[in-house]
């Protein structure tokens, strides 16, 4: 069985799923060399990102600072290895 995903590369998307359980599957670089987040897809998916745009989406203000904080070092961690010569795309 196929794994899905589903990718962004807003940060703060990413933080909303990551505290409504959405496991990071990768980090990748795109074509403009943004981060994009891979999670595993969930079937409840597209309503937890229209609550998160549409701003109704609820939950710990920490955990989601936390997630946040967590996800950023994770892209500066794979910028410095890239910048370093010891990640490749």
């Amino acid at each position: 069985m196929e794994l899905k995903t589903f990718q962004t590369n807003d940060l703060y998307l990413a933080s909303a799923l990551k505290i409504n359980g959405f496991r990071l599957v990768d980090l990748k670089r795109n074509e403009r060399d943004r981060g994009v987040f891979l999670f595993e897809d969930r079937d409840d998916r597209p309503q937890l990102v229209r609550g998160y745009f549409s701003g109704e989406l609820t939950g710990s203000l920490k955990a989601f600072s936390n997630a946040w904080a967590d996800l950023k070092s994770l892209v500066n961690e794979i910028e410095m290895e890239r910048r370093n010569g010891k990640r490749r795309e």
